[in-house]
């Protein structure tokens, strides 16, 4: 049994306290990213220290394929980090708290998103980072597949690989797997999906896909649908210890 935790945005409060802003991204994709995936830099800074203090294990992603094919055993405390979309503050603020400790963590890169050249910090968008900046940051992130152009969405209910073919899918996704290292694990953007996904998946031989649904991942759960759970800004510390199934 183990955590996964999930984070986009880590700011000051401060400037997440300034509202919800547009995404500015490499594809010319035009969404915003809602206040609930902003978590503030004390809070995640604690967070982690607090993991560290209670000797969480940390795991990596091939230790979580070896779970799940009966080559691991899992620590009775295990915590998955993994971070979606690659904004400038994952950059800014994640990386230095995680490097400093020594941590690793887990990045999913929409490649179509991501710039070809570095730009100065913007805290009034949510603004990926560019290539060199990821493999800057390798020693810490581990970048796996989160599609290519597909991080699209219609409303909250349907993301763009649950509406095209599904040559279309494969073929974004492969469009990913040109830059990421770990071309087997993926996150469903916006943690949309439907069955025809799933089984896509499976198809081009994926051994784990992450959905955002709540919950602790069991020996029973479905790898291509790995539970996560996302951490929003100012969260108690006893909210933080159940999503960690910890038990008072």
């Amino acid at each position: 049994m183990f955590t996964t935790l999930v984070f986009h945005e880590i700011r000051p409060l401060t400037e997440i306290q300034a509202g919800m802003r547009p995404i500015q991204v490499a594809d010319g994709y035009a969404d915003s990213l809602p206040l609930p995936l902003y978590n503030d830099l004390d809070s995640f800074s604690a967070q982690i220290d607090y993991l560290i203090a209670q000797q969480y294990h940390f795991l990596t992603l091939v230790e979580v394929i070896d779970f799940y094919a009966g080559k691991f055993t899992m620590p009775e405390k295990s915590v998955l980090l993994t971070f979606d979309d690659c904004y400038q503050s994952q950059l800014r603020y994640a990386y230095p708290i995680l490097q400093q400790r020594h941590l690793t963590a887990v990045s999913f890169v929409p490649t179509g998103w991501i710039f070809q050249k570095p730009t100065a910090y913007a805290p009034e968008v949510s603004r990926p980072v560019s290539f060199p900046e990821l493999l800057g940051m390798a020693d810490v992130f581990t970048y796996a597949n989160h599609t290519h152009h597909f991080h699209q969405r219609k409303g909250t209910t349907a993301s763009r690989a649950m509406w095209e073919e599904e040559k279309a899918f494969i073929a974004d996704l492969k469009a990913c797997n040109q830059f990421v290292p770990v071309k087997d694990v993926f996150a469903y953007p916006f943690g949309l999906y439907d069955e025809k996904n799933v089984t896509t998946l499976a198809k081009e031989n994926f051994k784990l896909a992450f959905t955002t649904i709540k919950g602790m991942n069991l020996k029973d759960t479905n790898p291509l649908e790995l539970r996560r759970n996302v951490v929003p800004a100012q969260l108690p510390l006893a909210v933080f210890k159940e999503i960690l199934g910890e038990k008072e």
